[in-house]
């Protein structure tokens, strides 16, 4: 994660991306006054927990303190990816079995003080995700709300939808969720089919980001900015 948060703050065009989307999220109006937001995809490897820590890095740069949540017990990755060997998280928070205080370690990523929020990390735990539908989701809705009262962005990457039913039901915890689409790999239809299974929860989409976009292979848009994060300003 150090790696990623390097390469976020010193890229301008990346950090400016993740900027536009950070702000694109305070202005939803689905999110209203919320601030959890989970994170999903329709099929694996279209760059939803990449998408997950950018955000959370650009959030952290921008001042704000943000919770990194691995809600993914099937396939988890970012406790090792931030350095934490403690197996205690989310599953063992959901299952009712460990004091949230225990399981959230702040995670320094940057040598000097360049952003003035924290980000810290919340691994996915080592309970299998067989125990899921017997959670009792109104109380834990009510847990991962007072969480959420410390941070000023509390961010869960989950499963993708439609491999697993288990991002549907984290879905019932958050204020909203956001869907990374792979470019050249997400199926209209899958996509159009994720849409619809959230909307049946009630959870807003509060929008979706287009990951792994090639100008090479998909077109080059119109870039009338390029090049105005130089570092010689007129």
């Amino acid at each position: 994660m150090n790696a990623l948060a390097r390469l976020v703050s010193d890229t301008p065009e990346l950090r400016d991306a993740y900027a536009a989307l950070l702000s694109g999220i305070r202005l939803s109006a689905p999110l209203a006054s919320g601030k959890s937001i989970m994170i999903t995809s329709t099929q694996p490897n279209e760059g939803k927990t990449t998408v997950a820590s950018c955000l959370a890095i650009a959030a952290s740069l921008a001042g704000q303190s943000v919770l990194l949540i691995d809600g993914d017990l099937r396939r988890p990755s970012l406790a090792s990816s931030a350095g934490i060997t403690n197996g205690v998280g989310f599953g063992e928070v959901l299952g009712g079995c460990a004091e949230t205080a225990d399981t959230i370690y702040p995670v320094e990523l940057f040598d000097d003080a360049r952003g003035s929020g924290g980000i810290s990390v919340m691994g996915a735990g080592g309970r299998s995700p067989e125990f899921l539908p017997s959670v009792d989701w109104k109380r834990a809705r009510t847990t991962f709300q007072s969480i959420s009262e410390r941070f000023g962005l509390v961010l869960f990457d989950s499963p993708p939808i439609l491999a697993a039913n288990d991002a549907l039901l984290l879905a019932g915890i958050v204020d909203g969720v956001l869907l990374v689409v792979g470019a050249g790999s997400a199926d209209r239809h899958e996509v159009r089919k994720a849409k619809d299974q959230l909307e049946a929860v009630g959870t807003p989409l509060i929008g979706a980001v287009l990951n792994q976009f090639d100008p090479k292979i998909h077109g080059r848009g119109n870039q009338p900015y390029i090049g105005y994060n130089s570092d010689s300003y007129r």
